[in-house]
């Protein structure tokens, strides 16, 4: 059922039993009212009567009430008056009508006389039953003009809506980065015009990083497959001698290797971006920073790189533990190794900051360095993820990790 139906079923069905509660109280509202109107009346009669008693006496032997529509015989004592609803033959209608019958008493010459007296009902039946149609009346006039609010004024109303959904069922990836304009003065349907864009640029831009990845992912796997296979074709045509089978061995173990590694690598950043690690908790940089720099210590002496860690204050945030040293590791290994011989790397920790800075002649381009499988040069055989997995993390735990060359490069961790 579509929504503009939907309320309208709700609202006619509110309608009515709102009408209904409304009708029984004005119906009993009216019929004191009318009644109150008839004893009033009946009294007026009663009075009439009695003043008529001064000139002419004979009324006292009236007994006949349906025919003279009042009866007047002799009382004990004074008695309370009373209305009463009742049926009646009435001569000059000829049947039985329901009426109104007021009762009381009245004193004549030191005598107490009962009289009653008598008014037809009929009218207040059909009071009533005109109430009842007029009730009837409202309710469909009132049903008939929100049909006609739903079915033109909403439908004129919804008309953005219903012309955003149609944008959002038509849209497709890679065809637009967002949603054609929708005029329209209503503010919500300009929040849900806004939220659509937001959300459809980020489908746009994550499904041209997924598809660039993909791209770069295919090529970057295909690469050591292939050279895998033809180290074992050529060793499997050309046979040799033991050391260049050993050599060839070696080749394609180490392409095998950078192709785990890179498998590796794509794992966990697919397991970075779809938030697999729920395990946080407060985790110091500093102390992470000070192990990862004795862990990286072979490595710099190995390269030629002096190794430096300083800390004035410390940076802590609540996220994984691994990540957190994964995220250091990626940083302090490509200072280590995209460094020059004899050149140094600085870990310096401060309060509410972590930087790492190596030597360096000239900058790297800061627009694609944490770009996924980005590389300045193959000479180190690297996966080219190192940079994309640590800006990863940081995103995930809403940190920034930014690039900039001030005579050396600096990657800094906030």
């Amino acid at each position: 059922m579509k929504l503009l139906n939907r309320s309208l079923l709700h609202v006619s069905l509110a309608l009515l039993l709102v009408l209904a509660l409304w009708a029984v109280a004005f119906f009993f509202l009216m019929r004191e009212a009318v009644r109150d109107s008839i004893d009033e009346g009946l009294d007026d009669q009663e009075e009439v009567i009695t003043h008529r008693l001064k000139t002419d006496s004979a009324l006292l032997h009236v007994r006949d009430l349906g025919l003279y529509g009042f009866a007047i015989e002799p009382a004990e004592g004074k008695e309370k008056k009373r209305y009463v609803d009742t049926l009646l033959y009435v001569p000059s209608e000829g049947e039985v009508e329901r009426v109104r019958l007021r009762t009381g008493t009245f004193k004549y010459k030191d005598q107490f006389h009962k009289i009653q007296v008598y008014t037809s009902t009929v009218e207040e039946d059909d009071l009533v039953e005109r109430l009842a149609i007029a009730l009837i009346a409202l309710y469909v006039v009132l049903l008939l003009t929100i049909v006609w609010v739903n079915n033109v004024v909403l439908r004129r109303l919804w008309k953005p809506f219903h012309a955003m959904l149609a944008q959002l069922k038509t849209f497709r990836l890679g065809t637009a980065q967002e949603l054609p304009p929708v005029p329209t003065r209503t503010s919500e349907f300009n929040e849900l015009h806004a939220a659509a864009n937001g959300l459809v640029r980020r489908a746009a831009e994550a499904y041209a990083d997924q598809r660039a990845f993909t791209a770069n992912a295919a090529h970057e796997l295909q690469t050591p497959l292939a050279i895998a296979i033809n180290k074992l074709e050529l060793l499997a045509e050309q046979g040799g001698n033991e050391e260049e089978r050993m050599q060839a061995l070696g080749e394609t173990i180490a392409v095998l290797e950078r192709l785990t590694r890179l498998n590796k690598s794509l794992l966990l950043l697919a397991r970075i971006e779809n938030r697999q690690f729920p395990d946080e908790r407060e985790v110091s940089f500093a102390a992470i920073a000070k192990e990862v720099v004795e862990e990286f210590t072979d490595l710099a002496e190995h390269r030629s790189v002096a190794l430096h860690f300083e800390a004035s204050g410390d940076l802590v945030r609540s996220m994984d533990p691994a990540l957190a040293r994964t995220l250091l590791t990626n940083l302090l290994k490509n200072a280590i190794v995209h460094n020059e011989r004899g050149g140094s790397v600085t870990v310096q920790v401060e309060q509410d900051r972590l930087t790492v800075r190596n030597t360096g002649d000239k900058p790297l381009d800061a627009a694609r360095i944490f770009t996924r499988f980005y590389k300045e040069t193959t000479a180190d055989g690297g996966t080219g993820l190192g940079l994309a997995i640590a800006r990863a993390i940081a995103e995930l735990y809403g940190m920034k990790l930014e690039y900039r060359f001030d005579g050396g490069h600096c990657f800094m961790l906030s």
